[in-house]
């Protein structure tokens, strides 16, 4: 039995020792322990055999200030800690090409939730930024275009944060969630958001439209095994 088949036992047994009936649960208790030491391990190491983590793929290389925020609101109501990944590759035309992707670390189902939530709703949103800006006027700067969808996409991000809430989760171990992302990722350093309007005031205008859009945002409970788990679809 290797690390891992023992960590999956000793959960297993962990779990029975909950059991009303004494007997049986002393008995797990006492396989647990007895599987602890055989294989060197922990009550920390058994803990943190349940956080996963799962990766989502960002809307753009850029980190975008809106999609910051709508991440941000997602892990704080699943109870998971969240960082960017900035990675690149060469593809076949002998480019480099960068990707950004989001990840949500989480204990038990958790991140997967969370990561199926911004997945689909980082979709709506980018959709409903990106028809905000295709209605401004022909003879608009691009960087002002650029602007607007982004304070849109901010109004839109405030009003489906209420949607988000509904599923909030209870809070997680925050300390031993960052301690499996210092071991599996080391320090990570911080970034700053992408900020196209520096010099321009919020347009409350824009703003409120994304608001108004952003409260037909839809998350909806799925079917069978997955309404089982309690994951969206």
């Amino acid at each position: 039995m290797n690390r891992d088949d023992a960590l999956k036992k000793i959960k297993k047994c962990l779990a029975l020792s909950r059991s009303a009936n004494e007997h049986e649960a002393a008995a797990a208790l006492r396989q647990a322990q007895a599987l602890m030491r055989e294989h060197g391990l922990r009550e920390k190491d058994v803990s943190l055999a349940a956080v996963a983590e799962v990766k989502v793929k960002a809307c753009s290389t850029a980190a975008n200030a809106w999609e910051l925020r709508l991440v941000s609101v997602i892990a704080d109501a699943f109870g998971c800690e969240t960082f960017g990944l900035l990675a690149g590759r060469y593809n076949h035309a002998g480019n480099y090409v960068r990707s950004r992707h989001w990840v949500f670390v989480g204990m038990h189902a958790a991140p997967s939730v969370a990561g199926y939530a911004c997945e689909v709703l980082l979709r709506q949103c980018a959709k409903a930024r990106l028809a905000h800006i295709a209605k401004q006027p022909r003879n608009c700067k691009s960087v002002t275009k650029t602007a607007r969808g982004d304070a849109f996409a901010m109004g839109w991000v405030s009003a489906a944060s209420q949607l988000v809430e509904r599923f909030a989760q209870p809070e997680a171990d925050k300390a031993l969630l960052l301690t499996h992302i210092e071991q599996q990722h080391g320090e990570l350093q911080s970034e700053k958001a992408r900020n196209v309007a520096k010099a321009r005031k919020t347009d409350w205008g824009h703003y409120s439209a994304g608001h108004r859009s952003g409260e037909n945002a839809q998350l909806h409970r799925g079917v069978g095994g997955m309404a089982a788990q309690g994951l969206l679809t």
